[in-house]
């Protein structure tokens, strides 16, 4: 597994929500990993957020499953 529950994470692409793609996270977006699956398939549910001013907090979220060539783990030493 390249990440476990609570690693810090940044895209290195972009990632489209779900299977309609509406919204799109750019590359470079930092979240947590809250949850590590091993089968079928390595992935990972991470929490995204982009920066949307039309939402009350300024951020609109959606919850993705990434695969390990969809980020890198963000050292935090």
């Amino acid at each position: 597994m390249k990440a476990k529950d609570y690693d810090r994470i940044r895209t290195v692409m972009e990632v489209r929500e779900g299977l309609g793609g509406h919204r799109v996270f750019p590359a470079g977006t930092e979240r947590i990993v809250v949850e590590c699956h091993a089968g079928p398939e390595e992935g990972y549910a991470v929490g995204l957020a982009i920066r949307d001013d039309s939402w009350v907090t300024g951020f609109d979220y959606a919850n993705v499953i990434l695969t390990p060539e969809h980020f890198e783990i963000v050292d935090t030493d």
